[in-house]
């Protein structure tokens, strides 16, 4: 009867090791609508060929997930104001954020995984209107230029003190270089493609990666405060480099019409 209860005992415990290994663990992440990094389906409905989509998707959210996937871990993404999950991830109340640029003002609260994708600062214009030109900051001097308020091009603007005007977000942008008299709108390029496509205005405008930038990256955030931090960088990073391996990394963009790029 002792070694049968035994036996069972060590049965049932083995039992719920296994099925511990088998339940997928979770972590949450926060991050904001940022076409087509991120987006909100709420805001933005996935078209048809896209089938069921999680409330948040987009290829950074897209490329995320299945990484963690390939590792055994599921990701929960809570939309939440940008500010707000800055200042949480500098806190450490939050895990981390994505997607998010590895950029040197937060260098000192987080740590940041390999790249989730890949995009340029871009000057958009009507059709062909830069061809006979080198793509270089400087050039802005001699045009109209617009970019939107509060993204990372107004920085660059600037430092290299090229005055602008503001716009609200991207599809305003679009709008003042068709319909105004804006020249130039400087911002970040896969996420001007993915509203001018939405807008269906692709072969009005021209895209030129500004040459002296080279290429932003975006990845996740995590909290050097949050405990964890450090090992679920870690396994992201592992996930990461098993999908580029497989392939699928590629697949997951191509759905949204990009492609991967190094440099």
């Amino acid at each position: 009867m002792i070694k049968t209860r035994r036996f069972l005992l060590s049965f049932v415990l083995g039992m719920l090791c296994v099925s511990k290994a088998l339940y997928a663990e979770e972590i949450v992440l926060h991050t904001i609508h940022f076409p087509p990094h991120v987006i909100d389906a709420n805001k933005l409905p996935p078209s048809p060929n896209f089938g069921v989509v999680e409330t948040v998707y987009g290829f950074d959210v897209d490329v995320l997930r299945a990484a963690y996937a390939t590792q055994g871990v599921t990701v929960r993404i809570e939309l939440m104001p940008w500010k707000r999950i800055m200042r949480d991830v500098e806190a450490g109340l939050i895990l981390g954020a994505v997607s998010c640029r590895p950029i040197p003002a937060r260098e000192k609260f987080a740590l940041f995984s390999d790249p989730l994708s890949d995009s340029a600062n871009a000057f958009v214009t009507r059709r062909s209107f830069l061809d006979d030109e080198v793509p270089t900051l400087n050039i802005l001097k001699e045009y109209n230029v617009a970019a939107v308020n509060g993204w990372s091009q107004t920085n660059i603007l600037d430092s290299a003190d090229i005055p602008y005007s503001s716009v609200s977000g991207l599809e305003q942008g679009i709008n003042v270089l068709l319909r105004r008299n804006q020249d130039v709108f400087m911002t970040e390029r896969d996420s001007a493609i993915f509203a001018a496509k939405r807008m269906q205005v692709m072969d009005s405008l021209s895209f030129y990666d500004v040459s002296e930038l080279g290429l932003d990256h975006y990845s996740v955030c995590f909290s050097k405060l949050h405990p964890e931090a450090e090992k679920w960088r870690n396994v992201l990073n592992k996930g990461l480099d098993a999908l580029s391996k497989s392939g699928k990394r590629d697949e997951i963009l191509k759905k949204y019409g990009f492609s991967l790029v190094t440099q």
